[in-house]
């Protein structure tokens, strides 16, 4: 049986409970900031947005592949940590804005890997602030362009919607439905 570990609206997401592959970049340094922004390497997501992942994870399943996530939940604190070091909202949403889907759990960055791990070919790297790295770019591989439009498909089948600039990161369609979760609401030791 599969435990769920929840706090407020959102869903802990392990390795041990859910068939994915969990590295999240701002729980380590090997993110565009080169600094660790997270305490820990817990994963969360909302419940909602959890629904919909599941949809994801099983629709992949057939084919021997898997999601690999590098990012849910985002606390406020953390936004505003990686728009100092980004400051265009075509790539990080400004957290002034409140239009930040990540600090309401509701969005998730996510690449698919094969059966042993291997990311699939995406024609960048996450976190790559170049049109490149926009959906429909066909300046990349062909096997590429394929990848990032099953990507696509799985995330949008599944209930998602994507961020144009970026072929990595999926989100609820109604984000301002959700609110932002608040400090007191928040998963301990996070940020």
């Amino acid at each position: 049986m599969m435990t769920i570990n929840t706090v407020g609206n959102l869903v802990l997401l392990s390795e041990k409970n859910h068939p994915i592959t969990i590295d999240l970049a701002y729980a380590g340094t090997n993110n565009f900031t080169g600094k660790s922004i997270y305490k820990n390497d817990l994963c969360y997501l909302h419940i909602d947005a959890m629904e919909c992942l599941l949809k994801a994870i099983e629709i992949l399943k057939p084919l021997n592949l898997r999601l690999k996530i590098w990012d849910a939940f985002r606390p406020l604190a953390a936004q505003a940590i990686l728009f100092k070091h980004m400051p265009n909202p075509d790539y990080v949403g400004d957290p002034e804005s409140g239009l930040c889907p990540h600090c309401r759990g509701v969005a998730i960055d996510v690449t698919i890997t094969d059966r042993f791990g291997r990311e699939l070919e995406m024609g960048t790297i996450f976190d790559d602030f170049r049109p490149l790295a926009h959906h429909g770019n066909d300046l990349i591989s062909e096997e590429a362009q394929r990848n990032r439009l099953m990507l696509a498909g799985v995330m949008n089948v599944a209930g998602f919607k994507p961020l144009e600039t970026e072929w990595w990161h999926y989100q609820l369609p109604n984000v301002s439905s959700y609110p932002m979760i608040q400090k007191d609401k928040m998963p301990e030791g996070i940020v």
